[in-house]
């Protein structure tokens, strides 16, 4: 008859559960950038729409970064851009929208994993942003 758990047992289930605790970890981390970047992307478009003729690129981009909190992720790249209507893409300065046309602030970057995780996630993982405002500013 058997009792009690042996420390192998314990050693191998113990590492599974730290495996998935660790995981759990790491998913809230990530879920948690990815809106800090949805909700930074959107502040710098909504900035972008409504100060047109008295704010910077680099005003927008310090908003975004600061919005950030230093958890952004790796290789951060900013931009800021007016945006075509049906597609989203670039079609040229931010500060050339008129009245009623979008424009558009997209982040770009690498997240790199708190924990490695035994290699279980590729690393790093490519992530990005992108929030399309009208423009307000009558030109």
């Amino acid at each position: 008859m058997r009792r009690g758990v042996s420390s192998v047992e314990a050693a191998i289930v113990m590492n599974v559960f730290l495996l998935f605790i660790f995981a759990i970890m790491e998913f809230g981390h990530f879920v948690m950038v990815k809106q800090l970047m949805d909700n930074a992307a959107r502040d710098g478009a909504r900035l972008a729409a409504t100060g047109q003729g008295t704010v910077t690129t680099a005003q927008i981009q310090a908003l975004v970064t600061t919005e950030l909190v230093n958890q952004g992720p790796s290789g951060m790249n900013i931009q800021i851009f007016q945006a075509n209507p049906t597609t989203g893409a670039n079609v040229g300065p931010w500060t050339s929208a008129s009245l009623g046309q979008p424009i558009a602030v997209q982040i770009t970057g690498q997240y790199v994993p708190m924990v490695a995780l035994a290699n279980l996630l590729p690393l790093p993982v490519n992530v990005s942003s992108e929030a399309i405002i009208y423009s307000e500013f009558p030109n």
